[in-house]
């Protein structure tokens, strides 16, 4: 998730096309009030964030972050159109690879003809475009233009492969794509050509698949292709008339509609599109455009924000404050009530960058987003007095055993000092009278021996509950993996066995000496992967 929200954060910043059409936009205006909230006094609430918080205004887990900057009201269009009015000769967009530049009004002149030119493709205000390509020209234009023309676009992971583009396109209704035809090793529209069988035969524009039942017109920038439109067929479609046309649209954009359809992975499932508005989007771009960001997607991606002022430890260990005009609270995942300051609990967000919902899907924004308005981040955090922010890990990650929420990265952290112990996860297993219990899997140091009785040793007095279940990996064994996963790279799934799985236990090799048996542990990956509890017989006596 931070990856994912730190590359977002990092392309608009550095894009300098949101940037530098927002700071036009820049007006000083009177503190916003504190939004009421039962129990809390107003100073209690909320924290001046035009600049790092140095006073420790908060006396709970809740908190506003007021500003001296209001909100925009505006779209992504017209806040491009305000820039090239002040700044026509500034350059907005480089890249260096392609021999690009462009003048914010050069900017400006392509992305109209863009614009018109997908409207005389027959594409109406509110229609979806999947863009499945890197980091290019035409990516910027695209955008751009969609915005303008009230096209919806949908961002396409150009490492996808063939049934997770049919997902994406499908879910979302694209009715066009644009993509190249080769990137690095991705052949899309041998892909594209999979998925629209025949495509080959009919016209541009006129594409009919089964598999993608909405998709009409594939949009190829780098090549011509017979039953597909090159990006300069739609350039030249832009005539006078749907200029025209384009104009006489911008009345009947609002800042309030969908603008982005951003696929999410999450844990577990198909990717799911959070909708973005250009009220999300705008106002965004805005407050991150000078910051290093903490966020989601499906919240613009930011909602805490750091400072090149702010001590090692806070740089280091926390998210930073809250952003502005974004609400923020740690609740107990039990309860739902605030905790108190310091106290782990699920991060939940409220405020102008919460996504519209999960496009096509309101079960699960339902799910995601309570009814008075606050996304459920799942992540497990902690609050300060001035709102920095701790991550701490996933509530799915949470055992809760006889009614008692337990944190395993709480244990993890202790187990890690210990000088045998080189890596260790914490997992819940199912338990029939409380629920679930706490299992510890553990790989030694090499050449280090350890039994289990000297592990509780070392813990008891400083975790509780002490351990039910202690897995053990002998390294004088063949390992079953090179190193446990972690939370950069398998998210969600924090047990240390869920690469069994996936190497399908690298050739069937024997690598645990366990308290459980090697199969037990092996189902440990195996529920965790799925959310269920699991299942073991082989109880450690106390």
């Amino acid at each position: 998730m931070l990856l994912k929200t730190a590359l977002r954060a990092q392309a608009l910043r550095s894009s300098g096309v949101f940037s530098g059409s927002l700071k036009v936009l820049q007006r000083p205006w009177i503190r916003t009030r504190t939004p009421t909230h039962p129990g809390l006094c107003a100073a209690s609430r909320g924290i001046h964030v035009d600049s790092p918080p140095i006073i420790p205004t908060l006396t709970t887990s809740y908190a506003h972050g007021t500003s001296t900057s209001s909100l925009r009201n505006t779209t992504v269009g017209d806040s491009l159109l305000q820039t090239v009015e002040r700044w026509p000769d500034r350059e907005a967009v480089i890249f260096v690879g392609d021999g690009v530049r462009k003048t914010f009004a050069q900017l400006q002149q392509d992305v109209d003809q863009v614009a018109a030119g997908l409207l005389a493709l027959g594409l109406q205000k509110g229609d979806r475009l999947g863009m499945w390509a890197p980091n290019i020209y035409e990516w910027v234009l695209v955008q751009f233009a969609t915005a303008r023309a009230g096209i919806i676009m949908v961002t396409v992971n150009p490492a996808y492969q063939v049934q997770e583009v049919e997902h994406i396109l499908r879910a979302s209704g694209c009715k066009a794509v644009v993509c190249r035809a080769q990137f690095k090793t991705q052949n899309y529209s041998d892909m594209l050509r999979e998925l629209c069988p025949g495509i080959e035969l009919s016209s541009p524009g006129d594409t009919r698949s089964v598999r993608l039942p909405d998709l009409r017109s594939v949009i190829l920038l780098d090549s011509r292709q017979q039953g597909m439109f090159h990006f300069e067929d739609v350039m030249q479609a832009g005539s006078s008339t749907f200029m025209q046309l384009l104009q006489d649209l911008q009345k009947k954009i609002s800042f309030d509609d969908p603008i982005n359809i951003q696929f999410t992975s999450g844990t577990t499932g198909l990717p799911k599109g959070a909708t973005l508005s250009h009220h999300n989007i705008v106002n965004n771009a805005y407050f991150v455009g000078k910051r290093i960001v903490y966020g989601t997607t499906e919240n613009s991606p930011g909602t805490f924000c750091q400072s090149p002022t702010d001590n090692m430890e806070r740089k280091s260990e926390t998210v930073g404050f809250v952003l502005d005009h974004v609400e923020a609270k740690v609740v107990d995942p039990t309860t739902g009530q605030v905790v108190p300051l310091g106290t782990t609990g699920e991060l939940q967000i409220r405020g102008y960058c919460v996504m519209l919902g999960y496009w096509g899907d309101e079960a699960k924004t339902r799910e995601t987003i309570t009814e008075s308005g606050w996304y459920k981040t799942g992540d497990l955090a902690t609050m300060d007095a001035f709102s920095y922010c701790r991550i701490v890990g996933r509530i799915k990650d949470m055992i809760i055993r006889g009614g008692e929420n337990i944190y395993p990265t709480e244990i993890e952290q202790l187990l890690q000092t210990h000088p045998k112990i080189k890596e260790v996860q914490v997992v819940g297993v199912q338990d029939t009278r409380l629920g679930e219990e706490v299992c510890a899997c553990i790989r030694l140091v090499d050449g280090e021996q350890c039994t289990a009785e000297e592990i509780k040793a070392f813990c008891k007095g400083q975790v509780r509950p002490e351990f039910t279940y202690l897995a053990l990996q002998d390294p004088s064994l063949l390992p079953v993996c090179d190193q446990l996963p972690d939370d950069r790279h398998w998210k969600g799934d924090r047990s240390p066995t869920a690469v069994h799985n996936v190497a399908h236990w690298r050739a069937r090799r024997r690598p645990l000496a366990c308290t459980t048996s090697p199969t037990a542990v092996h189902d440990v990956a195996h529920c965790r992967a799925r959310r269920r509890p699991l299942i073991l017989k082989d109880k450690i006596k106390s």
